[in-house]
C-alpha cells in the first residue's frame, strides 16, 4: 500500500476511533491521474499518488473520513430511494451537494478542518446539523425561491444570475449521468478530474458508476459485498453508541449518533402505525351497526310483525392526496403508498374514495387499484378546503387520511369524521391542530 495513504488511514482512525472498522475495511486501488480520492459503492478507495504527495497528512485523513462516511451512511442506496433508478441529472447534482454538505458538517463537528474546495452548509447558506435528505429539500426550495425572484416583474437578477448563478441556485441539467468505467487496478485515468466543489466523487455518494472505477467486484478487483457492508455498518454503529456512553453525550457528532441510534433501535414503522390508527378510528366510529327493513330478519316469525335485520355497514375511508406544487416526486410516491395500504388493510367493495387537489378538489372518484389514482394539480396548498369537502360528502366517511407535506392551513375545528394527517415532511408536524392525529411518513427532521 502507498505509505502516505497508510499514514492518512491511521490518522483518520485516531481522529474518529469509532470509525476504525470502516476506515480499515476500505480496499485501496491506485488510480494515477484521478487528482483526488474517491470511493465506489463496493468500498474500494481510489487514490492518485500525485494527490497524496501534494497534501499534508491532515488533509489526507480528512478526505479518507469523508469517503468513509459516504460508505457507512449508505448514501448510494438513499439516493436510489429518493430519486429512483433513473435519477434526473439536475436532481443528482443537488443530491451530491446535499450529501457532501452533511458529511463535511459532521467532520467539522468532530474538530476537523474542511479543505477549501469542500462543500459545507455555510457555503450553501444552509443551517447545520441536517441529514442529506433535509439538505436536498432545502436546496430545492432555495432554487425555487431564487427562480421566483428572477421571474418577478422589474427584477434585474434574471440576466446576471442566468449566466452563472451562485452555488445553490437552480441546478443545471448537466451533460447527463457519469459513464460507467471498467479500468483495471493501477491503470491510469485520463478523463476530467472530479469537481469536489460540486460534491462530485465516487459512486458511494449516489450509486452512479464513474469512468475511473473498476466496475462490479471480480477476482482481479475485489469489493465489499452487500452483507459485508451491512455487518460493517452495524459494527460501526455499535462503536459509536459505546463511545458516546463512555465519553458522554456530545462526544460524537449528533448526525452520527442519530443515525447509529436509528440503525440499532429502529422506531415503529410509520405505515403500520398509520394503519393501526385508521383501524382504531373506524372501529370507534362505526359502532355495532344498524337495522334495516330492506332485508328480512332470519328469525322472522310467520304471520308476525316484520322484524328488521341487523346490518353492519362497511365504514368508508376517504384519502386526500395533496398535489400542490410543493409536493415532490418522493412525496407523491408516499401518497400512493398510503392508498395502496388502505386497499390491502381496509377493503371496500365500493372502492376507496380518493380526492386529489391543491387549493380545490381536482379529481374525486372511487378507485379499486392504486394505478387508477390521478394525481393532478400543481398550484397552491389549502388542505383545509379539501378536508371540509370530504367531510360533507354523502355518505360521510368514517375517517379521512390527508397525505401532504404539511405546508398548508388546517380546519380550525373538528369536521366530524376522524382526520389523520400523513406528513411527508416531519418538520411540519407542529402546525397540525391537536384534534388531528399525525403520522410522519418521511424522514425525521431535527432542529
Amino acid at each position: 500500500m502507498n505509505q502516505k495513504l497508510a499514514e492518512a488511514r491511521i490518522l483518520a482512525a485516531r481522529k474518529m476511533r469509532y470509525m476504525t472498522h470502516q476506515v480499515m475495511s476500505l480496499i485501496p486501488v491506485e488510480r494515477p491521474g484521478l487528482g483526488t480520492m474517491a470511493v465506489d459503492d463496493f468500498g474500494r478507495l481510489y487514490y492518485d499518488p500525485g494527490f497524496l504527495d501534494q497534501r499534508e497528512v491532515g488533509h489526507r485523513a480528512f478526505v479518507v473520513l469523508h469517503e468513509v462516511l459516504h460508505v457507512w451512511g449508505r448514501h448510494a442506496k438513499r439516493c436510489l430511494r429518493l430519486l429512483g433508478d433513473r435519477p434526473p441529472p439536475d436532481k443528482l447534482e443537488v443530491w451530491r451537494l446535499a450529501v457532501d454538505a452533511s458529511v463535511n458538517d459532521i467532520l467539522e463537528q468532530s474538530g476537523l478542518k474542511c479543505p477549501e474546495e469542500g462543500v459545507t452548509p455555510a457555503k450553501l447558506g444552509l443551517p447545520r446539523n441536517r441529514t442529506p435528505e433535509q439538505y436536498f429539500d432545502l436546496l430545492l426550495k432555495q432554487a425555487k425561491n431564487r427562480q421566483a425572484e428572477r421571474e418577478q416583474p422589474g427584477s434585474d437578477k434574471g440576466d446576471t444570475e442566468s449566466q452563472g448563478g451562485e452555488q445553490g441556485d437552480q441546478p443545471s441539467q448537466g451533460e447527463g449521468q457519469p459513464k460507467a468505467g471498467n479500468l483495471a487496478p493501477g491503470e491510469p485515468y485520463n478523463g476530467p478530474t472530479p469537481d469536489c466543489s460540486q460534491g462530485d466523487g465516487g459512486s458511494s455518494c449516489d450509486g452512479q458508476p464513474r469512468p475511473w472505477e473498476c466496475g462490479p467486484p471480480s477476482a482481479e478487483s475485489p469489493g465489499l459485498a452487500e452483507h459485508e457492508q451491512n455487518l460493517l455498518q452495524a459494527a460501526t454503529a455499535h462503536a459509536i453508541e459505546e463511545h458516546e456512553k463512555q465519553h458522554g453525550k456530545g462526544s460524537v457528532p449528533s448526525g452520527l449518533a442519530r443515525e447509529a441510534t436509528n440503525l440499532l433501535h429502529p422506531k415503529v414503522d410509520p405505515a403500520r402505525e398509520l394503519l393501526a390508527k385508521v383501524k382504531y378510528a373506524v372501529a370507534c366510529t362505526s359502532g355495532f351497526g344498524d337495522f334495516t327493513y330492506r332485508r328480512p330478519n332470519r328469525r322472522q316469525p310467520q304471520g308476525g310483525a316484520l322484524l328488521p335485520a341487523h346490518v353492519k355497514p362497511v365504514p368508508r375511508v376517504t384519502v386526500i392526496a395533496d398535489t400542490s406544487g410543493s409536493m415532490e416526486r418522493s412525496d407523491l410516491t408516499l401518497a400512493l403508498g398510503v392508498i395502496a395500504n388502505v386497499f390491502k388493510s381496509l377493503p371496500d367493495p365500493r372502492g376507496v374514495r380518493v380526492l386529489a387537489g391543491d387549493t380545490v378538489v381536482q379529481t374525486a372518484r372511487n378507485v379499486f387499484r392504486p394505478e387508477q389514482v390521478e394525481l393532478t394539480g400543481g398550484g397552491g396548498t389549502e388542505m383545509d378546503r379539501l378536508i371540509v369537502a370530504a367531510a360533507k360528502e354523502r355518505p360521510a366517511p368514517k375517517a379521512i387520511l390527508v397525505v401532504t407535506d404539511g405546508y398548508t392551513d388546517w380546519p380550525k375545528q373538528p369536521v366530524g369524521p376522524h382526520v389523520m394527517a400523513c406528513l411527508t415532511r416531519a418538520s411540519t408536524a407542529g402546525d397540525v391542530p391537536t384534534w388531528i392525529q399525525t403520522v410522519a411518513l418521511g424522514p425525521k427532521e431535527y432542529p
